[in-house]
């Protein structure tokens, strides 16, 4: 089992925004991964990636066994891994629908996009947390942070466009993520440790004995998440799709590439940028391995977000 299917072309360091291949990993259900029509109506694209978990899907290779580490998954990971340190921006597009029905796992984790390095496993997560909204968490240090990128009220039943700017740097980096143009959250400082940097997304379902242990006898439920529009480049114009007339990013001038800042500058004015204020960062304690993992009691500071709200 491990990595099979193997998934796009092999041109993940263009400017076009291609990115690939992927290949499923620890997952070989016939239902985990169909690359099918558009079963919602409105997608950006005819085809869409479906990803689909149900109670008891949990598989092992040579090195992991998700079963005994109380993980069930379905994923798309990037098979070609960089030898050498990922250095320098990088920018990341991809479009996320969850359906209506999706249900929430908590005090499980249900990762639905990561960055990871070779052998140090998650160093940044896009994950839904106990009030059903959609968090980009920093796992990199032993206290982790979390901001807030889409609302419950405006997760279920409609696509989201998620764009990532990342300055992969193990001092002196920064990470930024847009929803549906509008920054949501923002990071600096060290993005990476090893910084050889992968990237994996689907459905990814941690901590499953916490589920079991708050709901005794209760079955976890299916969720099913759909994707569509996976890119990255080095230049934000790069992620533009093809009929898109331009792509727009709440204050992205003051932090987009040079280069392609210069290429915009030469066929128009710069255009006047108001900032709007960063969003709050939600500092955590770092997860202990999820078998053995407890409930944290220590409650927060009251000037940031229990954890109960954030997950």
């Amino acid at each position: 089992m491990g990595l099979v299917g193997v998934l796009w072309c092999d041109v993940g360091g263009a400017d076009d925004g291609s990115f690939g291949p992927f290949t499923r990993d620890l997952s070989d259900t016939d239902w985990g991964y169909q690359l099918l029509l558009d079963p919602t109506g409105f997608a950006p694209t005819e085809e869409v990636e479906r990803f689909e978990v149900r109670p008891g899907d949990c598989s092992s290779d040579r090195d992991r066994d998700d079963c005994a580490d109380s993980r069930e998954r379905s994923e798309l990971t990037e098979r070609a891994r960089s030898r050498k340190p990922v250095t320098g921006p990088q920018w990341y597009r991809w479009q996320v629908y969850f359906p209506e029905d999706y249900e929430l796992i908590y005090p499980a984790r249900v990762v639905h996009a990561q960055f990871a390095q070779q052998r140090l496993g998650a160093a940044w997560v896009f994950e839904i947390g106990a009030t059903g909204v959609l968090w980009v968490g920093k796992r990199l240090d032993e206290e982790g942070s979390y901001q807030a990128l889409i609302d419950e009220d405006a997760l279920r039943g409609q696509w989201h466009d998620v764009v990532v700017q990342v300055d992969w740097s193990n001092k002196n980096g920064s990470l930024t993520v847009w929803v549906d143009g509008v920054r949501k959250a923002q990071f600096g400082g060290r993005t990476c440790s090893s910084c050889r940097v992968y990237f994996s997304y689907g459905i990814a379902r941690e901590q499953l004995v916490r589920f079991n242990q708050a709901y005794p006898g209760t079955a976890l439920p299916t969720q099913v998440v759909y994707y569509t529009n996976m890119r990255r480049s080095r230049l934000l114009t790069g992620l533009k799709l093809a009929d898109e007339p331009s792509l727009a990013l709440e204050g992205h001038e003051a932090m987009s590439d040079p280069d392609a800042l210069a290429e915009e500058t030469v066929t128009k004015p710069k255009a006047t940028t108001v900032e709007t204020p960063l969003p709050t960062v939600v500092s955590e304690t770092a997860d202990a391995p999820p078998v053995s993992e407890s409930l944290p009691t220590q409650k927060p500071p009251t000037d940031t977000i229990a954890e109960d709200d954030r997950r």
